[in-house]
């Protein structure tokens, strides 16, 4: 019986976490954890769709963003793309939250975010710069990348418990 949930697609996925964190390092996320992702209840797939994606951060991100968010008269979603440099181009809008809570050990990537860059494969959108860095020095946040979550695949299903979606004002 292997260790972590998602062993199985470990192999390979640094590369993955390297196309939004700079500097990946291995990490273990303990069963029992509660993680956080942003997501668009607009998009024509369920937000419970859109949690079974590798991004996700851990509680102490997202309260630094929320309180950023309160300190500096911004709205979170607004702190989402500042801290975690979500461009238009993957995520229109963030309308959202999801939260779940972690049932079994899980491997992932973890570091702070990378700039990203325009792709070109895509539509431009005129919110965007050609190149977003994520928050840096005492405002930068750790992002997780977990192999094995993706659309279509099992592992969030076998491996989380409670998810709630919030939305945003």
């Amino acid at each position: 019986m292997p260790l972590y949930a998602n062993d199985d697609h470990l192999m390979g996925s640094k590369n993955l976490a390297l196309d939004g964190i700079a500097k990946p390092l291995l990490y273990t996320v303990p069963a029992g954890t509660r993680l956080y992702r942003f997501v668009d209840a607009g998009r024509p797939e369920s937000t419970a769709s859109q949690a079974n994606r590798p991004w996700w951060f851990e509680y102490e991100p997202f309260q630094n963003m929320r309180h950023f968010a309160e300190r500096n008269g911004h709205t979170l979603a607004h702190c989402a793309r500042l801290f975690l440099a979500i461009r238009h181009q993957y995520t229109q809008q963030i309308t959202g939250y999801v939260s779940a809570r972690t049932t079994k050990s899980l491997r992932a990537w973890r570091g702070p975010g990378s700039v990203q860059y325009e792709n070109k494969e895509l539509p431009a959108h005129p919110d965007d710069p050609d190149r977003m860095i994520p928050m840096q020095g005492l405002h930068e946040i750790y992002q997780l990348y977990i192999p094995g979550l993706d659309r279509g695949q099992p592992l969030f299903d076998a491996a989380f418990t409670g998810l709630s979606y919030e939305s945003l004002p």
